[in-house]
């Protein structure tokens, strides 16, 4: 009995670890946010980040908010780990849980309840 428990136990783990490692290989690369922190960005504002991956389920990567007459760029770190996102940009953490993520979009929401939406770019 104490084998059969140890087995299930180990599984978990390894299936915990594996869908980490899937969701940061699909976060890397370039994502525009189509909605940001519950709310619509302007036409003339866009938020987008950048993901680089590496093989811990971390990484790093930047921010970039624009809009018509200025463009800030903020560095990023980031984990994963059980269903959430955690970013620290520019020394403040956001925690997200991760709804939902695909190759093409990525469904967020921050821990007031606020939703972001990324979309591959």
């Amino acid at each position: 009995m104490r084998s059969i428990l140890a087995l299930i136990t180990i599984l978990f783990f390894i299936s915990a670890c594996s869908k980490d490692q899937r969701i940061n290989r699909r976060i890397d690369g370039n994502w525009k946010a189509t909605v940001f922190m519950g709310s619509n960005p302007d036409p003339d504002e866009e938020v987008k980040f950048t993901f680089n991956k590496d093989r811990n389920g971390e990484g790093t990567g930047t921010m970039v908010y624009s809009d018509w007459n200025s463009k800030d760029v903020y560095g990023v770190e980031y984990f994963v780990k059980n269903d959430y996102l955690t970013m620290i940009i520019d020394q403040d953490a956001v925690v997200f849980t991760i709804n939902d993520i695909s190759r093409k979009k990525i469904t967020l929401t921050d821990n007031y309840g606020d939703a972001t939406i990324l979309e591959k770019d």
